[in-house]
């Protein structure tokens, strides 16, 4: 073999192997960059998740202690057959019941929106609504509805989307047929539960849930201290 020959020869094989490695270095280089981008993505995505949540969190914070302190009274405190022995007393009864329950529902409707998957133990709360596995139907309330009612009270704020307030609430409960008909169920089930007797599992139920989510949303009790933090039992 003359020395051109053997020359050439080497030259293809330097060719090849610097092809190789040209080509390998590429694909590491662009795994490399689909990695970058896929951290960044997260990164972008979890602080997305984390402005969302220091905005809302108080909000719904608030929504769940009024709705747990609501579930309490009426459990514990005998509310409900307090208020139902005058008209004008029956009616605030029902529609504050009413509010306090949707107005949570608007605020994980907001933070659903914003966050796809969103589960701080609202779903746990979600369920038990949901549960037809309870001896009574009172206060049962299918996933479906459970958002729709959320997204009736939802209004757009200022700056960002907020809940009804309970005065404008009571106005589209007079003035709006449609809108009152997603309620009327809960509202004759709030009046059934006026005039029974026991500890609802349910409504227990959903009040150690609630309190759960505070604990997860408040775990400094910055919001609400320990003496504020009362659980129901079955018993």
């Amino acid at each position: 073999m003359n020395t051109e020959l053997i020359v050439a020869s080497l030259s293809g094989v330097v060719a090849l192997v610097s092809a190789a490695y040209s080509s390998q270095a590429n694909r590491n280089n662009s795994l490399l960059k689909d990695d970058l981008e896929r951290q960044k993505a997260e990164r972008s995505r979890t602080l997305e998740r984390q402005d969302v949540m220091s905005r809302f969190r108080d909000p719904l914070l608030w929504a769940a202690f009024d709705l747990q302190s609501r579930l309490f009274n009426i459990t514990s405190q005998g509310f409900l057959r307090v208020y139902f022995v005058q008209p004008h007393d029956q009616r605030y009864a029902v529609r504050s019941t009413l509010h306090v329950l949707a107005e949570y529902l608007a605020w994980v409707e907001i933070l659903r929106r914003r966050i796809y998957f969103f589960d701080l133990g609202n779903q746990r709360i979600g369920k038990v609504l949901n549960d037809d596995g309870y001896a009574d139907r009172n206060f049962q309330l299918s996933r479906s509805n459970q958002r729709a009612i959320g997204e009736l009270v939802i209004k757009d704020g200022k700056d960002a989307e907020c809940c009804m307030g309970y005065a404008e609430f009571c106005s589209h409960l007079e003035s709006d047929s449609e809108f009152a008909s997603w309620f009327a169920p809960l509202s004759d089930s709030i009046t059934e539960l006026a005039s029974l007797q026991g500890r609802h599992p349910r409504l227990v139920d959903l009040q150690v849930a609630l309190m759960d989510l505070i604990d997860f949303l408040d775990p400094q009790q910055e919001r609400f201290p320990q003496k504020h933090r009362f659980r129901l039992n079955h018993y």
